[in-house]
């Protein structure tokens, strides 16, 4: 800390902001020193993002903000707070409420309106509008509810909060260097009459404040908000509660951002050349779409573009890094963070991994430091926690994630705040059927007009009718095209297209014949019960042979166990590579660094089966091309998949069969694909209808200071699973569970809600309704996963679960 700041030790020693238990170093921490922290987050925000203001139109927006920083927590000098903090009774008051009775002392140096704005950010920094509404009603006449909030505070507190001010806060604007940002010293009135003034009207001014924020936030904000006020308060609120929540998890300093060289990048890269498209990345400013072979560096064109969005003498604030499946998330997790042999780490100590189960990937990657469990626990906690604060300059993450802020869960001020001036990578955008990718993609287009993120969207190949609607959501964004002699070059697999079914003998019989060759294979299925019936039986065919099963109904235990035996296998660096068979469902298409040599797949859509051919061959060491074998059937869709798309897919095929697969022509394929009236108006309706209904529901709606339940309800039911524990590990769970919850959370297992209303219905669910964990009575092996097969098809419908 600064040897030149002022401090108010010497009165306002006594009043707490934090007990001991929540306090740095188990000691309680003053209100002078908890506000300084906060002030000091804020000012670091600020730092990221100086221009914002006037990107938004609310050029005073830094000058409100440390105002109300400063006033937000003084209704904490309330008798009945102060008591409960030395282990009193509980208070069952809103000392944000009570701030709002100071808020005269600073009027001087605010328009009526932006007075509101301060009002708004002291009310709301903990509780939604509504809620504050319903505890203290400004309409209603009663006061006896607001004459308890108030009660007891003397003149000698109120008198020390004004010296407080008077003496600090001019010093403090100086110590962050915020004039440089707007940040102006008031004209405090007198102290007697600022004292008087609070301790003779603390109930009116109380109800006063109210009231303007109410009022305010009818008139100004949900009936006639401008551009400027709907997002310059998501952001107000955001900002505050971003820099107390860092502040009370006493985070240390943010670390400093290095989204900015994109010649550190290269030399951290080692790469030996780089490619025109990665070049020309790098060289592009805004948003961006990237075609490029698979193999061919598209993750680092898509970094070195990132940090080329820098201003001069800036740095990207933030960067987010989007994918589909959580064993692509870890791996990219990994990738960036951690040195390999032949390269560093891009972001070491800089990246945050965000899913529904990153905690325990975490905790798996520090045990391999050899470090205790409890210590494990402890780092991946803490790194779980400094993610959730928004702490990480880099982000990996799943988009839905990122929809979270677009459904209002709690806390969606500070992820939109997050967002703002932000430079996003999604990576293989098929992966999205075209409802999901609606919402995405709306998303995306709301964040580029009103937050100015950056975008860059990268893929082998994109039809037409994609690349249309990336066109309309970023504003003709630059197209980058790898050089047709570079597909050439990276032509790397040769199609054969194969009768019947992945799952019949003679081709269950010829897998196991390449692998008893030493040849590492991949076989991929398009839902769990196929590709645990094709494990089951290479088991038998090949004893004392490697074969792993990675699906996504493993609990956390196994799945990260599975990736690491992978990874060491297969991974196209690894030092520990060996002859396997991987059985594998789509989980294994997105951003997996590992190289087998022959594939074996059901029938999917052509860029889903693009996807699972660059796991194999990805080092192009068989130049002749590696036997990626496609079966014929089922060709269904298996409920996964539209089946005319499958179908079109396999009969563009058809004319290549036995052909070196040039990713070139893939997108041409693509648009004959969707050039099927049925299959591209089902398509587009489908987009369409989902854009729009999400627009309406969601982002037109978007307004600060009101989470709501409903869409919660609707988020998770669209997009998130449940974690259910099977029954054969329920004493495990429980001895677990009383020394180590985290470690016991390992043994759960994501299912649909769909899977999981269906369990219910058949009476398969061994515990009460909203007990956690949920007990499921369904056979559960480390080998297999969660395993449905024997339930009957009569007893259970298959659902979309890979």
């Amino acid at each position: 800390m600064t040897t030149n700041r002022a401090w108010p030790d010497d009165y306002m020693g006594h009043l707490w902001a934090k007990s001991a238990d929540k306090g740095e170093g188990g000691q309680p921490e003053t209100l002078a020193t908890h506000t300084w922290l906060v002030l000091e987050k804020l000012a670091a925000l600020i730092r990221l993002r100086p221009t914002l203001p006037q990107q938004i139109g609310v050029p005073r927006l830094w000058h409100i903000l440390f105002w109300a920083t400063f006033l937000h927590d003084f209704g904490k000098v309330a008798p009945g707070f102060q008591q409960r903090l030395r282990g009193g009774e509980k208070w069952p008051h809103r000392h944000e409420v009570l701030s709002l009775a100071f808020v005269d002392w600073v009027a001087a140096g605010f328009t009526q309106q932006e007075l509101s704005w301060v009002i708004a950010a002291i009310a709301s920094h903990h509780k939604d509008a509504e809620q504050i509404d319903q505890s203290y009603n400004a309409v209603d006449s009663d006061e006896s509810n607001l004459r308890q909030l108030a009660q007891g505070l003397d003149e000698t507190v109120i008198s020390h909060l004004w010296q407080w001010l008077a003496d600090c806060a001019a010093n403090w604007i100086n110590e962050f260097g915020l004039v440089t940002f707007g940040v102006t010293e008031i004209t405090l009135p007198p102290q007697p009459e600022a004292v008087s003034h609070v301790s003779r009207n603390i109930v009116s001014l109380i109800r006063k404040g109210l009231r303007q924020y109410r009022r305010w936030r009818r008139e100004d904000l949900e009936e006639g908000g401008t551009p400027e006020t709907v997002i310059g308060t998501l952001l107000l609120r955001g900002h505050l509660i971003s820099s107390d929540h860092m502040a009370s998890a006493h985070i240390g300093e943010l670390p400093k951002s290095q989204l900015a060289d994109a010649q550190r990048l290269l030399d951290l890269f080692n790469l030996p050349s780089i490619y025109d498209h990665q070049h020309e990345a790098m060289q592009t400013q805004g948003n961006t779409v990237l075609m490029a072979p698979t193999g061919s560096g598209k993750t680092e064109a898509a970094l070195l573009w990132a940090v080329g969005q820098a201003q001069p003498g800036q740095s990207v604030p933030r960067l987010f890094y989007a994918l589909p499946f959580q064993a692509s998330m870890n791996s990219m997790w990994r990738r960036l963070n951690d040195d390999e042999a032949e390269r560093k780490a891009a972001f070491k100590d800089q990246v945050g991994l965000e899913h529904g189960r990153s905690t325990l990937a975490l905790y798996r990657r520090k045990l391999e430091d050899d470090v205790s469990p409890e210590q494990a626990v402890t780092s991946a906690k803490w790194n779980k926690n400094l993610s959730r604060l928004h702490y990480y300059p880099v982000r990996v993450l799943s988009p839905y994630q990122l929809l979270k802020a677009s459904y209002r869960l709690k806390g969606y001020e500070t992820l939109l705040t997050d967002c703002f001036n932000a430079t996003f990578i999604f990576d293989e955008v098929h992966a999205y059927d075209a409802e999901r990718l609606a919402r995405i993609l709306a998303t995306v287009k709301y964040l580029r007009e009103q937050y100015a993120a950056r975008f860059f969207v990268m893929s082998a190949t994109l039809p037409s009718l994609l690349r249309d609607r990336l066109n309309e959501v970023l504003a003709q964004p630059t197209l980058i095209c790898a050089a047709d002699t570079l597909y050439a070059e990276f032509r790397r697999h040769r199609l054969f297209l194969q009768e019947g079914d992945l799952l019949n003998p003679i081709a269950l019989e010829n897998i196991a014949e390449q692998a008893c060759h030493g040849h590492s294979v991949l076989v991929c299925c398009n839902i769990v019960a196929r590709a645990q019936e094709a494990f089951d039986r290479l088991m038998t065919l090949l004893p004392g042979t490697e074969v792993v099963l990675l699906h996504g109904r493993f609990n956390g235990r196994d799945r990260l166990q599975k990736e690491a035996i992978v990874r060491s296998a297969t991974g196209s660096k690894s030092t520990e590579r060996r002859p396997i068979v991987l059985v594998a469902t789509q989980v294994v298409e997105v951003s997996l660094d590992i190289d087998l040599d022959i594939i074996y797949t059901d029938p999917a859509p052509l860029e889903a089966l693009l996807q699972r051919f660059g796991r194999v061959n990805r080092r192009r060491l068989n130049k002749q091309g590696a036997p990626v074998h496609v079966f014929r059937q089922p060709d269904d869709g298996q409920k996964i998949y539209d089946a005319d798309i499958v179908q079109a897919g396999l009969h563009i095929l058809e004319r290549h069969d036995g052909q070196l697969i040039d990713e070139a022509m893939v997108s041409s394929w693509l648009d004959e694909v969707y050039a099927n009236a049925t299959i591209r108006d089902r398509w587009q309706k489908a987009y369409q209808t989902s854009f729009i209904e999400f627009e309406r529901a969601c982002i037109n709606t978007l307004f600060a200071f009101q989470s709501d339940e409903q869409l919660e309800q609707a988020f998770y039911k669209a997009f998130d699973s449940i974690e259910v524990l099977p029954a054969c590990f329920w004493e495990e769970y429980e001895q677990i569970a009383k020394d180590d919850p985290l470690r016991a959370t390992e043994l759960l297992v994501p299912i649909s809600y769909g899977r999981f209303h269906q369990i219910k219905k058949l009476r398969l669910l061994s515990t009460e309704p909203g007990t956690f964990p949920p007990v499921v009575e369904v056979p559960y092996t480390s080998e297999l996963g969660l395993d449905f097969s024997k339930l009957t098809k009569q007893r259970l419908d298959p659902l979309e679960d890979f």
